[in-house]
């Protein structure tokens, strides 16, 4: 690693805290006056610990708290998930873009919430910062409640809420990458009395950086053999914020009332050029490109929540909310010819607005200490507009597909479950949801799109702890869940590929396409440690039906990306996670806090000829292993993460496959605590900073053509001052 990329380290601001942090180590510590009073006892605080909490709960869930998302100083949320177990990030630290899957699938499969309800648009993990989240809740098998659409898995954001004290934070700090430091920036604020409580959190990050990529396709076909490589260049200069304000008010016994705001936005603007080498085969236009993007985003979500105590036992909570989100951009593009005189011009751009409205309300009965029964029901209603526009020399390429689309949605749901401790040894969880969902498009050219399903999801989960022991348990999951397609891929006519080939083809929805239907089995054996620590060993199967696929096909004198219903599919898989203090291993060893998970999975598609014939973006195999250690001589911690996907070739149908390289990636941290209230954060990801490559194949009897895509990574550093007052 060159000087350059630890410049930010001897930046006079980090210098700065540095010697601040010294200056406050030597302070001499005045002596106790000796008094005939006795000293005061010091406060001590319990937590529960993440280990206590999975263990204590009757359903499948992991929680990931404060200590676990601050501990690297991470910019996203994102960065957050790829350590943790039974998750694959399949981007890399250092590039934009990532998808979180479970189970082994990908993130369409994967059911995001914020506060416990469906992510608002324009809504990524990437953007979101750390600092305004309060926990997230994994559950790899769903609840009723969180609901069903959640055939891999559900994620659940928690924003920050007040914990009964007066909180004064701010995080400073810069980041560097691919040869440039930018700063990022998060603070706190919250206050208390005996009934108000309120709380701002906001973070903001800039975004700029510089990608290349590598662009090499070679093929045979009726035009004979090709081989061209395309190098682009690519500067991004942008920054994005978040504001997450909550404000809470008690009265009397049980009676509350909350108002919780999410605010976020990005901006961006970027610039760059292609140029294109014919190696062999004819040249084609719209080879060599200058171009430049900007664009925005802004979302909106106001949820007011109250609750109220109905007697003793009962507890009704209500809730309303309303989102508004808009993203905008545009892009220009010169095509031109190797002396750089210009060819032809593209302009596109889009304007996106959706409104959702929101109601719900939950009752909960606790009929003792050891059962309570929960039911509810939620109604939403969206309504989004799409414009586009796409005109090469004054000449629009939307006349066909349409320019302008209007969704209109609604989501109906149901929902009980039983939550009973049967004996002190028996958990068991039951829950029923009935969710329908309506949607009806239409566009500027007068076509439209109906699509109405329900569907009725039984869920069972229980706990055995084990007679004999007070250490070991098992679990049990089964669940019906399904999948709602995108409205993106129920409208036809969404995009227009500038070179139609079968590597680059237009991308179309399907109006005809079902839900996905599925059917889960969860089993899994815990064993816990002393000190926090447990081993765990899981096995899940996932039986797909109507499984959705992205097929290539010829439709007149283009080539179309639709996806199509495609039969059933199998997905299934075995976990281990543990956690131990490494002196509970080996006597004498250092006080490290070891962190080890391991996934393996296997899927299948009917329709789809073996081998390799996986569902798409599944990593076969991942595995992450960490480590933590406090210095005793010193108020100073470290830790270390390695992590390793498995990708491999995937087989889309009889014709296509795509491959994508395995991922390394490693990772460490250094925290200086230099007084109670300033600690000192320097981190680094990414360090092995391997090339990303994708590949697509296309290859029939008539013809096969290859993409291979590369694209190098970068080593991002962090120095973060944190200071509490």
């Amino acid at each position: 690693m060159t000087l350059t990329k630890f410049s930010l380290f001897l930046s006079p601001s980090v210098v700065a805290v540095m010697a601040l942090c010294g200056q406050a180590r030597a302070q001499p510590v005045a002596p106790a006056p000796v008094t005939g009073a006795p000293a005061p006892l010091p406060q001590v605080e319990i937590a529960a610990t993440r280990t206590d909490e999975q263990r204590s709960s009757d359903t499948f869930r992991q929680t990931v708290g404060t200590a676990e998302l601050v501990r690297y100083g991470d910019g996203s949320v994102l960065d957050v998930l790829r350590r943790q177990p039974g998750l694959v990030v399949n981007g890399v630290p250092g590039r934009k873009g990532g998808e979180v899957s479970m189970r082994g699938l990908g993130s369409g499969y994967v059911r995001i919430l914020l506060n416990g309800e469906p992510a608002p648009p324009n809504f990524s993990l990437e953007n979101l910062a750390p600092d305004v989240v309060e926990r997230i809740e994994i559950l790899a098998v769903p609840t009723v409640e969180m609901g069903t659409q959640a055939i891999a898995g559900t994620i659940n954001i928690i924003l920050k809420r007040s914990n009964g004290k007066n909180q004064r934070q701010l995080r400073a700090g810069v980041y560097h990458d691919s040869d440039r430091t930018k700063p990022q920036l998060s603070g706190t604020w919250s206050g208390q009395d005996d009934t108000l409580a309120w709380l701002v959190t906001a973070a903001t990050r800039q975004l700029s950086g510089d990608e290349s990529y590598l662009t090499r396709t070679e093929g045979a076909g009726a035009e004979g053999t090709i081989l061209r490589e395309m190098r682009q260049f690519n500067e991004d200069r942008g920054w994005n914020w978040s504001l997450a304000p909550r404000i809470s008010k008690k009265f009397g016994a049980g009676d509350a009332l909350a108002l919780q705001s999410y605010l976020s936005g990005t901006t961006y603007d970027s610039a760059g050029a292609g140029r294109t080498g014919f190696l062999r085969g004819p040249e084609t236009p719209f080879a060599n490109e200058n171009y430049t993007s900007d664009g925005s985003s802004l979302t909106i979500r106001n949820n007011l929540s109250w609750v109220q105590a109905l007697g003793a036992s009962s507890k009704l909570e209500a809730k309303a909310g309303a989102t508004y989100a808009r993203s905008e951009g545009s892009s220009g593009v010169d095509f031109v010819d190797r002396a750089q005189r210009l060819r032809n011009r593209q302009d596109t751009a889009r304007d996106n607005h959706q409104r959702s409205v929101t109601a719900s309300a939950k009752l909960r009965t606790a009929y003792s200490d050891q059962h309570a029964f929960v039911s509810g029901a939620e109604v939403q209603r969206d309504r989004d507009h799409y414009h586009r526009s796409d005109v090469i020399d004054a000449r629009s390429r939307l006349d066909q597909a349409g320019s302008a689309f209007r969704v209109d949605s609604r989501r109906y749901a149901l929902y009980a479950q039983d939550e009973w401790d049967v004996t002190a040894r028996v958990a068991l969880y039951l829950g029923l949801r009935w969710e329908r969902v309506e949607l009806h498009s239409a566009n500027n050219l007068g076509r439209q799109v109906d699509f109405a399903r329900g569907m009725a999801s039984p869920v069972l989960q229980s706990v055995w702890r084990l007679p004999g022991t007070k250490s070991d348990q098992l679990r049990l999951g089964l669940a019906r869940t399904w999948r709602v397609p995108s409205s993106e891929s129920l409208i036809a006519g969404r995009s227009v590929s500038v070179v139609n080939t079968v590597t680059r083809p237009d991308t179309s929805g399907n109006p005809d396409l079902r839900p996905e239907r599925a059917l889960g089995l969860d089993l899994a054996y815990e064993h816990y440690l002393s000190q926090d620590g447990m081993l765990g060993v899981g096995l899940f199967a996932r039986r797909i039906d109507d499984a959705t696929l992205t097929r290539t096909v010829r439709e007149g004198e283009r080539w179309v990306a639709r996806p199509f219903n495609s039969g059933r599919a199998l997905a299934r898989g075995i976990t281990l996670e543990t956690r131990f203090k490494l002196p509970q291993l080996v006597a004498g060893a250092p006080a490290l806090d070891v962190r080890a998970s391991l996934a393996r999975t296997w899927s299948a598609l009917d329709a789809v000829p073996g081998p390799d014939n996986r569902i798409g973006k599944q990593a076969p195999l991942s595995v992450n292993v960490g480590a933590d250690y406090s210095f005793s001589a010193a108020p100073v911690s470290a830790g270390a993460t390695v992590g390793y996907a498995r990708n491999g070739t995937v087989r889309l149908s009889g014709n296509e496959t795509s491959s994508e390289s395995n991922k390394r990636v490693l990772e460490g941290y250094v925290l200086w605590k230099c007084t109670p209230k300033l600690h000192l954060r320097l981190s680094a990801s990414n360090l092995l900073h391997e090339d990303d490559r994708k590949q697509s194949r296309y290859a029939s009897e008539a013809l096969w053509q290859t993409k291979t895509v590369t694209a190098p990574t970068y080593t991002v550093l962090r120095a973060i001052a944190e200071l509490k007052f």
